[in-house]
């Protein structure tokens, strides 16, 4: 059969079974349309890095045109980003589901660009906490309709490879602020980084929509036609589009409300599992980390600006390396596998970290700079191997279609509350357990998401989001009795 057949009665538009006859097309269109959405990636990870560049240097600043901060005015500043990122994770939700996925991504556009250019031009603080708020906004919208678009293009055999993009987008957009925060003063960095957000807006106008969303709206014809252009002109997509509307009329056309989603384990259930999982992401403690590889850099013997740079880059030359191979190995290892290898090591780096510091207390701190710089190059390499990326993944490939929106928005928020709290908290965990306490934490959260990983977390490598949605939807009396996943892959 050369097209589904659509058909049309009293109760809506139907598909009707087809007969399979196996042709492969071609990908071309698909990978073009992933790259242009990972352009919002690529976003994502400017306005993380350019902190980095940014307060420095606004507080080196001695133009005629500075503006005055001190430590708690620099703070907000970081900080604002996720502060905006968590109202716009709750937006985002709505907007995916409401507006479409294509939509909500070329919107994002408006916030990053006037966020960037209220701080390029701002006279005052209040300017650039502003553009920090709203440039969160954008980041977070932008984190959650990535992922989401790709997974839903996506075929089975190549989701965990293009997901997975996403985390190595972000990590070119930090190489690609801290490689401009050694070219341009911060005005001019912030109009620099502008041009990626108008690049992507740009690109989002030539995308198709995905058909999960059309189909989910109604429009059998039109997704029909979109998933056809996706998989290449002979490709049979029969099979695969009638399993997408045989899963959405299970899952009923409505979507499913916050009521529902509390009572349904089919909705319930994902939705937890992609909480923990981006809460053991944010509290394994990558942004302390962060927050500390000038120091360790310095006390390693990078002195110069130009230096500390080099090292800057080095580590997110490290994060891309890595989170290209975590790209290659997704779908041929699987998700578990790569996040338990991140875990164990992650939690035997940052605990060396932490004794770092228990010898930098009795006098030794130059002997022992080693320890915390190749502490720092492993935590950093096995994070972008495994609970860099997967977490986007899972969070993907879990929640269902009809809750995608909802869950996804506070899963994102979610996100990036963990991460205000850690960077907000991280002093006074200091204070109260000793820094070399606070690593020795993180290193048991890392052991714990590897406990949670192997005994809680279902495998989804290859397994279509038809499958992943059955398996949950096991649980509920209304829907037949499909082969579950294989948990153990």
């Amino acid at each position: 059969m050369d097209k589904p057949l659509i058909t049309e009665d009293s109760e809506g538009t139907h598909l009707l079974r087809p007969t399979i006859i196996r042709r492969q097309g071609s990908n071309l269109h698909l990978y073009l349309s992933s790259c242009g959405m990972l352009l919002g990636a690529v976003c994502t990870g400017l306005m993380l890095g350019i902190s980095s560049p940014l307060i420095p240097g606004i507080e080196d600043d001695t133009t005629a045109s500075a503006i005055s901060i001190g430590k708690r005015e620099a703070s907000w500043i970081g900080s604002l980003l996720t502060l905006g990122g968590i109202v716009g994770g709750l937006m985002a939700g709505v907007m995916i589901q409401s507006l479409g996925r294509k939509p909500t991504a070329i919107l994002t556009g408006l916030p990053y660009i006037g966020g960037l250019l209220l701080m390029s031009y701002a006279t005052n603080v209040w300017m650039l906490y502003a553009g920090r708020f709203i440039t969160g906004i954008a980041m977070s919208i932008t984190t959650l309709v990535v992922p989401t678009y790709i997974s839903e293009i996506s075929t089975q055999s190549l989701r965990g490879l293009l997901c997975s993009g996403n985390q190595l987008g972000i990590t070119v957009g930090v190489f690609i602020a801290y490689g401009f925060g050694g070219i341009f003063t911060w005005r001019w960095l912030s109009l620099a980084v502008a041009f990626f957000p108008l690049a992507f807006t740009i690109c989002c106008l030539f995308l198709p929509e995905t058909p999960r969303f059309l189909l989910l709206k109604n429009k059998p014809e039109e997704g029909a036609k979109t998933l056809q252009k996706l998989r290449g002109k002979t490709a049979d997509v029969s099979e695969e589009l009638y399993d997408l509307q045989e899963t959405i009329e299970f899952s009923s056309e409505s979507e499913a409300s916050w009521k529902e989603i509390v009572i349904t384990p089919s909705l319930r259930i994902p939705l937890l599992l992609s909480l923990a999982i981006m809460f053991f992401q944010q509290f394994s403690g990558i942004n302390s980390i962060t927050f500390y590889s000038k120091n360790i850099f310095q006390d390693a013997g990078f002195n110069s600006q130009s230096q500390l740079l080099m090292a800057l880059l080095l580590t997110a030359g490290i994060q891309i390396v890595f989170t290209v191979i975590a790209c290659a190995l997704v779908d041929r290892l699987g998700r578990k596998v790569l996040l338990s290898v991140s875990g164990i090591f992650m939690a035997i780096s940052i605990a060396a970290f932490g004794a770092y510091f228990v010898v930098m207390d009795d006098g030794r701190k130059g002997e022992f700079s080693w320890l915390a710089l190749s502490s720092l190059i492993v935590y950093i390499a096995t994070f972008s191997l495994g609970l860099g990326p997967v977490p986007w993944i899972i969070m993907a490939e879990l929640l269902p279609l009809r809750a995608r929106g909802k869950c996804g928005g506070l899963v994102t928020a979610f996100n990036l509350l963990c991460a205000f709290i850690v960077t907000s908290e991280f002093y006074d965990l200091q204070n109260a357990i000793t820094t070399q306490g606070t690593f020795w934490l993180f290193s048991g959260v890392c052991l714990l998401s590897v406990f949670f990983t192997v005994c809680l977390l279902p495998e989804t490598k290859g397994r279509s989001l038809e499958d992943i949605e059955r398996h949950f939807g096991r649980r509920d009396s209304h829907y037949p009795n499909y082969s579950s996943l294989d948990e153990t892959a």
